[in-house]
């Protein structure tokens, strides 16, 4: 069953790639899609192969019993067919669509995906989905958002946008799709350090924070046991805390240093190197990026910050 199943999703994959780079040859332009009679599909919808089914059962109709009157509605009803598909592929024909949005967001925060559609005639009922999100366009320039849910960061491909309309009576599915190309970031969620955010709750609540020497911090899923101190331990159970003195001091407070964690430690450390480095930046500050195996120069500005954030996202 394993091996079936590894079957279907190589022959998926296969069929994608191969529709991407067929769609491909036909844009002359990445970055804007323009469709035309080369890279837009026709076929019948479900109630177009029903509606063909009765043009058929008409005729044998009229034939059996030599009946013109049941031949003429029958020969009418396929010339609106006919019509049908030259108006459901008008309908498409010469509409460009750009996407026009920045494709980076912070995990927990939706990707915003602006598409731009613009065509020489007004498009009537068609729809966007990008994994079952849907949006409708009408008119003759517009700009369509599709939100799509993020929930883990690094770094992804952009998914595959597909074009569908059933213009003028349903009979007709004319479709195509956006290649499938380029890639959308997900940074780690911006949050303040552990220490500033307790401080400040203390604050709003009037109460005083028990402090902890400079080399201990409250133990996280994801540290290393044998940084425990354990005669603390044996006092307070319920709050374990390990030594973080090789964590906590930097020679540079410029410098953003990542330490060699897992699991949600990992994930806090990088919301708050995020948070840090944001703040640098607006301050104009320059800053560095130091990660277990590499490390970024110190600088500044939105190259060097979209280069620290994507580092990030890849740890």
């Amino acid at each position: 069953m394993s091996a079936l199943n590894w079957l279907k999703t190589q022959m998926k994959t296969r069929f994608w790639q191969r529709l991407d780079r067929w769609l491909l040859k036909r844009h002359p332009k990445p970055e804007c899609y323009q469709f035309n009679h080369s890279t837009l599909l026709v076929f019948p919808s479900r109630y177009g192969f029903w509606f063909l089914l009765l043009l058929l059962l008409l005729y044998l109709l009229g034939t059996n019993y030599q009946n013109n009157l049941v031949l003429l509605l029958a020969y009418l009803l396929l010339s609106i067919f006919l019509v049908t598909i030259w108006l459901a592929w008008k309908n498409l024909s010469g509409l460009s669509v750009q996407l026009t949005s920045k494709q980076s967001t912070f995990c927990g925060t939706p990707l915003q995906l602006q598409l731009k559609c613009s065509s020489s005639h007004p498009v009537v009922a068609l729809d966007f989905i990008c994994e079952q999100q849907k949006v409708t366009f009408n008119g003759t320039s517009e700009k369509c958002q599709l939100t799509l849910p993020v929930v883990r960061r690094g770094c992804f491909p952009l998914p595959r946008i597909q074009l569908i309309s059933y213009f003028p009576f349903g009979l007709i599915r004319c479709w195509s799709y956006l290649p499938s190309q380029g890639e959308y970031w997900v940074f780690p969620t911006p949050l303040e350090p552990r220490q500033q955010a307790n401080q400040i709750e203390a604050e709003q609540d009037g109460q005083q924070q028990p402090q902890l020497p400079d080399q201990l911090k409250l133990y996280q899923s994801g540290d290393s046991v044998r940084h425990l101190y354990w005669k603390r331990l044996a006092r307070q159970p319920h709050a374990p805390v390990v030594r973080a003195a090789e964590q906590q001091i930097t020679p540079d407070p410029r410098w953003v240093v990542i330490p060699e964690l897992k699991g949600p430690a990992l994930e806090q450390a990088l919301s708050e190197a995020c948070h840090q480095m944001l703040h640098l930046e607006q301050a104009g500050i320059s800053y560095g990026l130091k990660t277990p195996g590499s490390q970024i120069a110190l600088g500044s500005g939105a190259l060097h910050l979209q280069q620290c954030l994507q580092r990030l996202a890849l740890c």
